[in-house]
């Protein structure tokens, strides 16, 4: 009778190689594809069946499509080890060095192999922070968070709204890591900004939840993280809710167009933004910052021809009065000293606050451009060049948004590789 079971063992499973192929039953329909009476194949979506397209078939060397298990009976995986169907579950593509496949319902499945993180705790949870101009990105190990009892897909920001919820999974070292974004952006998604007097800091908390399990073995996490920039004339404008400010894109021929933004500033240091409800002392001393984010700052500058005040944005109106004339100081009963201009791809210009009779308003223009490093970029020209006697571009007023970059393929078949375009910036004088 022992001898007997043996046999009946031996004709289901036979082993070969490093798993246990599976045999047909005596009792079963199913057929060797490679048979001459079958001579059958194995389709992705449908399994594997006899020539004849209704009788199935059983594979016995390379037939099989590795990631299709529909080819094996029911509770069974191709294995391309050992080219035939097994018990053992087989994973295409591989697990991460941090997983382990297994038989979960019939499919094979990467699950986290929770016997590497034995002994570790909470104090292991330290995520990675990616800071970058526009994003923030902080990752953690997904399978260290679920051997630690928490639950991977959990992780939100102090916001946990559907908005702030930007999850995905991604495979880094050959381990797999969940990733949440943030944005260093005031107020976004719960981001708290500090600064001191060289650095913006952006900061965040990371909430995990717990698996939902009979068995709770641990409490939800709290984990904080901060992202650290240079406080520079555009990231201080990112720290202001309303500063006063404009952006316009500059069209550069066959290179798209640039966004080029003026805002005003309190300090010299133009970290400072002036915002909107601010008002500005009469003779007290403002900044205007002006930056092109051009990114070939080997070949362009940012060229301010002429700025000048009016009134009411109306460049034609009698009571202007001219700040910036060809470069420089125009000197025309307003203080102004252009502190850099043509050198880099921004442009530093400090300027006494002043104020029309009866006008609680004062709109500075400046008529700027993108300059070839090697042509006249620097100096005081009051008349430029033929090649830059070229019609203003046509540009649209946009706003800032934090780090965005903005470009398009707009083109232009005009000879120089810059334009004119006017920036409007509005302040209140008392």
């Amino acid at each position: 009778m022992i001898f007997l079971c043996i046999l009946v063992l031996a004709a289901t499973l036979i082993e070969k190689g490093s798993a246990e192929c599976y045999v047909i039953p005596s009792d079963s329909d199913l057929v060797v594809c490679s048979d001459n009476s079958c001579v059958g194949r194995c389709y992705s979506n449908i399994g594997c069946f006899c020539s004849d397209q209704t009788q199935k078939c059983l594979p016995t060397n390379s037939e099989c499509t590795p990631p299709d298990n529909l080819c094996c009976p029911e509770g069974n995986f191709w294995s391309s080890v050992d080219n035939c169907c097994t018990t053992t579950a087989f994973c295409y593509p591989s697990c991460q060095a941090s997983e382990i496949c297994e038989n979960v319902n019939n499919v094979s499945t990467c699950n986290c192999n929770t016997t590497m993180y034995a002994g570790l705790n909470i104090s292991a949870l330290v995520p990675s922070v990616q800071c970058d101009s526009d994003i923030i990105e902080v990752s953690i190990n997904k399978c260290l968070v679920t051997s630690l009892g928490f639950d991977s897909t959990s992780l939100t920001l102090n916001d946990a709204s559907e908005n702030c919820s930007y999850l995905y999974q991604t495979t880094t070292d050959n381990v797999t890591v969940v990733t949440l974004q943030s944005r260093p952006v005031t107020g976004w998604c719960g981001t708290v900004m500090k600064t001191d007097s060289s650095k913006v800091y952006y900061t965040n908390t990371l909430h995990i939840g717990i698996l939902n399990k009979p068995i709770i073995t641990t409490n939800p996490v709290n984990i904080s993280f901060t992202c650290s920039y240079n406080l520079t004339m555009q990231t201080s404008l990112a720290t202001a809710l309303h500063p006063v400010l404009s952006s316009v894109n500059l069209t550069v021929n066959g290179e798209g167009s640039v966004l080029t933004t003026m805002a005003a500033y309190w300090d010299q240091a133009y970290s400072v933004p002036i915002q909107s409800t601010d008002e500005v002392l009469v003779g007290s001393p403002f900044y205007l910052g002006l930056f092109s984010e051009s990114t070939d700052g080997d070949t362009f500058v940012l060229r301010v021809d002429d700025c000048f005040g009016t009134p009411d944005g109306d460049n034609n109106n009698v009571n202007k009065v001219m700040l910036v004339s060809g470069g420089c100081p125009a000197n025309q009963g307003v203080d102004v000293a252009v502190e850099e201009n043509g050198q880099s791809l921004q442009a530093r210009i400090k300027i006494n606050s002043f104020a029309f009779q009866s006008q609680p308003l004062v709109y500075i223009t400046c008529n700027v451009r993108l300059c070839f490093k090697n042509a006249t970029c620097t100096g005081c020209n009051v008349a430029r060049s033929a090649e830059s006697e070229t019609s203003p571009l046509t540009i649209s007023v946009n706003f800032l948004d934090s780090f965005s970059d903005s470009a398009s393929s707009t083109a232009s078949s005009w000879t120089m590789l810059a334009g004119s375009l006017f920036i409007f910036l509005s302040m209140k004088f008392f």
